[in-house]
């Protein structure tokens, strides 16, 4: 009589697991995600993290398949591209104004989203239509001083997830923003140098948790007072935000020695002559 009973308990135990292995199997089987780190995650979209480290220098080939998005200070690197070359065949998305939460908004007469190929559209769709697949980043200046920085980097995170939701395999390059000059007359208590370099520190924050990389074009642009760098800025007194070619080339430079890859893309220099 014990072995029956022994028998019929050892019965039911095996019957017990199998039936708990089967359902673990059929939950991974309808949530594999269940089991992919954010790690992978990161993998998975394509992406580097954080900081992007001093590297040899690139040729203007390296941005023949990237688009930069950004407001009126990166539309003075787009008019610098246009006559120099520097920068390849980079595309340009940038318009006056534009900001990580104005991007958000549905295109109108009155937004101010840019246009690929003569048609105003959204910044997820003039990347996806291009086919880039690096694609460089700043905002802040039209984000900070209106909204909290707190807000502003939500923002962000939702514009980069539209982006790569229309365009995978884009490699994101979130480029901090630049300083203003001591004179700017948007000096305030929103928007200042110290303001910028707190919100640079966020933004580094928030490659580093999504997975996406960081270019701290703001590293080379101060002054020794901590501001930008006057010669480096077209309208000192003013607005002391927009760059000269001075300062668009030191921009460019610093993009062509902070690039991954970069044994992919030798510079090409002339060969001497004589």
């Amino acid at each position: 009589m014990k072995i029956k009973i022994l028998a019929l308990i050892m019965l039911f135990c095996v019957l017990f697991s199998s039936c708990a292995q089967g359902n673990d199997k059929e939950n991974n089987e309808k949530n594999p995600a269940a089991e992919q780190t954010s790690e992978d995650t990161a993998v998975s979209a394509g992406q580097g993290s954080g900081l992007v480290p001093e590297s040899s220098r690139v040729d203007k080939s390296y941005f023949d398949d990237a688009a930069f998005v950004g407001d009126s200070v990166s539309l003075k690197l787009n008019y610098y591209n246009a006559s120099t070359n520097e920068l390849g065949g980079a595309k340009f998305f940038t318009s006056g104004s534009l900001g990580a939460a104005n991007a958000l908004w549905e295109v109108s007469g009155e937004s101010v989203h840019p246009s690929y190929q003569g048609t105003k559209m959204l910044i997820e769709d003039c990347i996806a239509n291009s086919g880039a697949k690096k694609v460089f980043i700043m905002l802040g200046m039209n984000d900070i001083g209106l909204y909290s920085k707190e807000e502003s980097i939500e923002n962000y995170k939702e514009l980069v997830g539209r982006i790569l939701k229309k365009s995978p395999d884009a490699v994101i390059f979130v480029q901090s923003m630049t300083p203003i000059t001591a004179n700017s007359n948007r000096n305030g208590k929103k928007l200042n140098n110290d303001s910028i370099r707190e919100y640079n520190g966020m933004l580094l924050e928030m490659c580093e948790e999504m997975g996406w990389y960081f270019l701290d074009v703001a590293s080379v642009m101060y002054d020794d007072n901590g501001a930008l760098k006057v010669s480096y800025c077209s309208d000192a007194d003013d607005m002391g935000m927009h760059f000269t070619n001075e300062g668009c080339q030191k921009w460019a430079d610093y993009l062509k020695t902070h690039a991954i890859n970069a044994e992919a893309f030798p510079e090409k220099t002339p060969e001497a002559v004589g």
